[in-house]
């Protein structure tokens, strides 16, 4: 299979902005964090959610892919070579010999090139309140790994807006008022 896009690095440079990620990331399951690559003209942008970092990079090629963070660290670590040179193929990215699994791969024609805005420890509400304002497509939540985490967000407010509706019963509230409150709320920009 021929490569879609490639880029050249500094391995010392890499592995600095990854520790710098991975110093960030506190989240309980960080194991299982997202690091968000995207391939610009002589580039990198690395993202997880509340934190993008720069690197330059020798590319060839417009691209994003999303890979574990600390899979990724781990592999780059073991490397020995100083300068890294990576071919990137749909949802594969090779270093040398080795081929491992990124888990989607996007090119500048498909564009869904633009990462999501959340803040670093995001909570439900903030997912909730992406969700709900429209701003990106389902094609953008589940390349960006917030598909699942999305479901099971708009699964517990609907669920809260439940035990409020039966809360709220007693001082006259009808079902859809309370609702529409508490979407508004959450569509509302800060």
């Amino acid at each position: 299979m021929a490569s879609t896009a490639s880029f050249r690095v500094l391995k010392n440079e890499l592995l600095k902005v990854l520790k710098q990620l991975q110093r960030v990331e506190k989240s309980a399951k960080k194991k299982l964090s997202t690091l968000e690559v995207t391939i610009i003209d002589n580039s990198l942008q690395l993202a997880i959610p509340g934190i993008q970092l720069n690197i330059n990079a020798a590319t060839k090629g417009s691209a994003k892919f999303t890979v574990r963070l600390w899979y990724f660290a781990d592999i780059i670590k073991a490397e020995p070579d100083n300068t890294l040179h990576f071919d990137l193929t749909e949802n594969r990215l090779n270093l040398r010999t080795l081929s491992f699994p990124v888990m989607t791969t996007f090119f500048e024609t498909d564009s869904i090139l633009r990462s999501i805005n959340l803040p670093l420890n995001y909570t439900d509400m903030d997912l909730a309140k992406l969700l709900l304002s429209g701003k990106y497509t389902d094609e953008e939540i589940v390349f960006n790994n917030l598909d699942q985490e999305a479901v099971k967000t708009m699964r517990k407010v609907k669920s809260d807006i439940s035990k409020i509706i039966l809360m709220m019963k007693a001082y006259g509230f009808k079902r859809k008022e309370v609702e529409q409150l508490i979407l508004n709320k959450l569509k509302e920009n800060e």
